[in-house]
């Protein structure tokens, strides 16, 4: 049987996902996060090879969807971030 990782601190990510105002990045967050669950507890396939720490990642996944506009730009066709800079 292959080795593989579990997900840490889920308990604390629900109480952090809950406590999260906007109701849009709330939802975005919340859809990632019962997603991974889903996959990893109820499908039982794609588990991840090392642990994951839940409660980091819906922390960085609410900075993430915060921001909206941002969001709305890539969704238009507009590349934004630092990361295409540097692409003509």
């Amino acid at each position: 049987m292959a080795e593989h990782g579990t997900l840490l601190s889920c308990e604390e990510a629900i109480r952090f996902i809950e406590q999260i105002a906007d109701p849009v990045t709330k939802a975005f967050v919340n859809m990632v996060f019962v997603q991974l669950v889903k996959k990893v507890h109820l499908d039982k396939r794609d588990y991840p090879r090392t642990d994951l720490d839940m409660l980091f990642l819906v922390r960085e996944l609410k900075d993430f969807f915060s921001e909206h506009e941002v969001i709305a730009r890539t969704l238009d066709g507009e590349k934004v971030g630092s990361w295409f800079d540097n692409e003509t």
